[in-house]
């Protein structure tokens, strides 16, 4: 098992209507999938691309540090999996790998006075090749590194789609490395391919059992005869159901740190692919314990609008057992001889039950131990539900019509700058 899921102080009674609607929905999908439609899902089953992954990451590897110049899904996917193994307050693995996503220039500059460029290499990625903040941040550490490197080129490694687009040109001409963006698999949908397994390989992940963990959840799909068992299935015509009645936010909280970028990259997932003609639902981010200090009295007495999930692990890596005598006369006996994973297991289950008790809608997904192959599993989860939710409610989940009026205005006020 990759994972367990559960519902609570949800309708469970699903409409006829809605059933019927999600056989027509489950058909589709499984025909798409069949049919080599989705992409995105069926590239978990590709071994071809691995070597070349592979011999891009043993390049980089020699480096002290890499940054990642990229935004949105070029970047979330592949900082969720290097959260898997790298310590968030300090690189722990080398290289450091360095996520370059926001225009605002001085902690990038700051950044490139503070290591040695040197030994440092650069991975540009944009689907589209014309991103015009990634574009940005190229062309403003391109000219940094112009006075201080020899021969930039062979440090740099491009992943943009095959065609003729700002990025590809620069490529070219400077005659950088190239692996080639899936023209059919867009930035949000790509952590399977190699914008994400390439900054998780360079964090020394087993890419290939990433990928094994999405096989696992998309066979269930296509194997699991009762549609109702299948979770992903299960928490899109949940979700659906939900939005009806007025749940239309859905927060995200895991008890990991490690899993911190994890509801990042679900909230881009969920927010540009459902939210579409006046409907779908606001994701929220949120991670635990913090954030009982911070959202949770919103989420119990506020408006009752929201579902959220919580994400706990059953085993957790070794932690001491604390000693509080601070003197003969001073102990604190809560927590002595406890340990901080048994504090925030408790302080989980007690935020559950709270969750419970006060009726708000609440999904409980535990992982029994976090890794490669249950990541992949719950990445292919939220993949599928996001798609399924989309088909329910007849919007498109790859497009993002809504933003291409914001770009344009950019390169407008940018004329005019």
């Amino acid at each position: 098992m990759q994972y367990s899921q559960t519902f609570f102080n949800t309708n469970k009674k699903i409409l006829v209507e809605d059933k019927k609607k999600l056989i027509k929905v489950h058909k589709k999908i499984i025909k798409l999938i069949k049919n080599y439609e989705l992409p995105c899902v069926s590239i978990v089953n590709e071994n071809s691309d691995i070597k070349s992954i592979n011999t891009a990451s043993d390049k980089f590897k020699n480096y002290d540090h890499v940054l990642l110049i990229g935004t949105g899904g070029s970047s979330l996917g592949g900082k969720t999996l290097n959260s898997l193994r790298n310590n968030q307050f300090v690189g722990i693995m080398k290289p450091n790998i360095y996520f370059i996503e926001n225009v605002d220039p001085t902690p990038i500059i700051e950044l490139l006075n503070l290591i040695n460029v040197k030994k440092t290499g650069f991975i540009v990625i944009s689907k589209s090749g014309e991103t015009i903040e990634t574009l940005s941040q190229f062309f403003l550490i391109y000219d940094f590194l112009k006075k201080r490197v020899n021969n930039i080129s062979s440090k740099t490694l491009i992943i943009t789609e095959n065609k003729n687009s700002t990025l590809k040109k620069i490529q070219e001409k400077i005659n950088a490395d190239y692996l080639p963006h899936d023209n059919n698999i867009g930035g949000r949908f790509s952590i399977f391919s190699n914008v994400g397994l390439l900054p998780a390989r360079l964090s020394s992940l087993d890419i290939k059992k990433i990928r094994t963990g999405g096989q696992k959840t998309l066979k269930n799909l296509l194997n699991e005869k009762d549609i109702m068992k299948i979770k992903p299935v299960m928490g899109s015509i949940i979700n659906y159901s939900l939005f009806k009645s007025g749940i239309n936010q859905c927060v995200l909280m895991p008890y990991s740190d490690a899993l911190y970028n994890f509801s990042l990259w679900f909230r881009q997932l969920w927010g540009e692919s459902i939210g579409k003609k006046g409907l779908g639902s606001t994701p929220i981010n949120s991670i635990g314990t913090i954030d009982q200090h911070s959202q949770l009295q919103l989420y119990l007495d506020g408006p009752k609008n929201k579902i959220i999930t919580i994400i706990g692990i059953d085993k957790l890596k070794g932690s001491p057992k604390l000693n509080t005598k601070i003197s003969k006369n001073f102990v604190f006996e809560t927590l002595e001889g406890k340990s901080m994973n048994s504090l925030l297991k408790a302080e989980e289950n007690a935020t559950f039950d709270t969750l419970i008790s006060n009726n708000i809608p609440t999904r409980k997904i535990n992982l029994p131990v976090l890794n490669e192959i249950n990541l992949g599993a719950l990445l292919m989860h939220f993949f599928l539900e996001t798609i399924y939710t989309c088909f329910l409610l007849d919007v498109d989940p790859f497009d993002q019509p809504a933003v291409e009026e914001g770009k344009i205005l950019t390169k407008k006020y940018l004329n005019n700058a």
